[in-house]
C-alpha cells in the first residue's frame, strides 16, 4: 500500500472513531491524548486512566452499565502494558474492549507515532 494510501486509510479510521466514540468512552493514558482527539474533532467520553487503578475503573463503567469502551493507550513499552492490564481487567469483568481502532492508528501512521497526543499533529502535518 502507498503512503498516500495509508493516510487516507488512517482518515477512514479517525472517521470510524469518531462514530464509534458516539456511544463509547475512550479510554487515554493523560490530558493531552484527550486534546490531540478533541483537536481532530472527536468528542463524547474519555476516561483518563494516568494516575486511576484499572479495577476503580471497570467498577465505575459496570456501576455506569457501559459495556464497551475504545482503548487507545500509546505505543510505548508502558502503553502496551498498560493496554495488557486493562483488557485483561474489563474483559474479565464482562466489559468488551475495542483494540481495533488503535491498533489501525499504528499500522496506518507507519508505525510514525509512539503515542496518541502526537496523532494530531501528524495528521495535521499531512493535510497541510
Amino acid at each position: 500500500m502507498k503512503k498516500d494510501e495509508m493516510f487516507e486509510r488512517l482518515l477512514e479510521v479517525i472517521e470510524e472513531l469518531k462514530f464509534e466514540a458516539e456511544d463509547k468512552p475512550i479510554i487515554v493514558e493523560g490530558i493531552k491524548d484527550v486534546k490531540s482527539l478533541k483537536n481532530l474533532g472527536i468528542e463524547g467520553t474519555f476516561i483518563v486512566v494516568a494516575k486511576t487503578p484499572i479495577y476503580l475503573i471497570a467498577d465505575e463503567l459496570i456501576r455506569k452499565r457501559i459495556r464497551e469502551v475504545i482503548l487507545l493507550t500509546d505505543y510505548d513499552r508502558r502503553g502496551k502494558t498498560l493496554a495488557k492490564a486493562i483488557i485483561e481487567e474489563f474483559r474479565s469483568r464482562g466489559i468488551k474492549v475495542n483494540t481495533k481502532i488503535r491498533n489501525e492508528i499504528f499500522i496506518y501512521t507507519h508505525s510514525g507515532i509512539r503515542d496518541i497526543e502526537s496523532l494530531y499533529s501528524y495528521i495535521n502535518k499531512r493535510l497541510f
